[in-house]
C-alpha cells in the first residue's frame, strides 16, 4: 500500500479532527485528492455530531419543530455540501408559528413528504418529522392531522412509506 492510499485510509477512519485539519492544511497545495477527503470526512463527523443531539424529555412542540429544522437542515447541508435553508419551513414557522407550520404541513403534504421524511428516516431520526411530532404532541394538535400522522408512520412500517 503506498503512502497516499494510506493516508487516504486513515483519513476515512480518523475522528481526531485536529489531525483532520493539520493534513488538509499540510496537503493544500500539492496533494488535492487529500484535502478532498479530509473536508468530506470532516463533513461526514459535522452530520454525525449533529445527529446525536436530541432534546431533553420535556421538550415543547416547539422545540420539537425547531430541533426538525435544525437536523432536516444539517442533512440537506451534508446532501448538498453546502448549507442549504428549508426555506419554505423557516417561511412557515416565521409567518405562521411552529405549531401552524406544522399542520400546515402535514395536510399539504399528507403521504410523508414533509420535512423531508425519507431523508430523516434513511438517516433514522424519524423523530424529527412532522408525523413523530404531530403523534407525540397529539392533545395539542387537530385529530386529522395526527391521523394522517400515524396513517404514514402506518404505511412506513408496511413497507410502502415514501420512496
Amino acid at each position: 500500500m503506498d503512502e497516499i492510499t494510506r493516508l487516504l485510509s486513515g483519513i476515512v477512519k480518523s475522528t481526531d479532527e485536529r489531525w483532520l485539519l493539520q493534513c488538509r492544511d499540510f496537503n493544500r497545495r500539492k496533494r488535492p485528492e487529500v484535502v478532498d477527503a479530509v473536508n468530506k470526512r470532516l463533513s461526514e463527523l459535522e452530520l454525525l455530531a449533529s445527529l446525536k443531539l436530541k432534546p431533553g424529555a420535556g421538550a415543547t412542540l416547539e422545540d420539537r419543530v425547531a430541533e426538525g429544522l435544525r437536523v432536516y437542515e444539517a442533512l440537506l447541508k451534508a446532501k448538498h455540501g453546502k448549507g442549504q435553508p428549508a426555506g419554505y419551513l423557516r417561511r412557515s414557522i416565521k409567518n405562521n408559528g411552529p405549531r401552524e407550520a406544522l399542520v400546515r404541513t402535514l395536510r399539504t403534504h399528507p403521504h410523508g413528504d414533509s420535512m423531508g421524511f425519507e431523508l430523516l428516516a434513511r438517516h433514522d431520526r424519524l423523530d424529527c418529522s412532522s408525523e413523530q411530532i404531530a403523534i407525540d404532541f397529539a392533545s395539542e394538535l387537530p385529530a386529522d392531522v395526527v391521523e394522517i400522522a400515524r396513517r404514514t408512520l402506518a404505511d412506513l412500517g408496511k413497507g410502502r412509506g415514501p420512496s
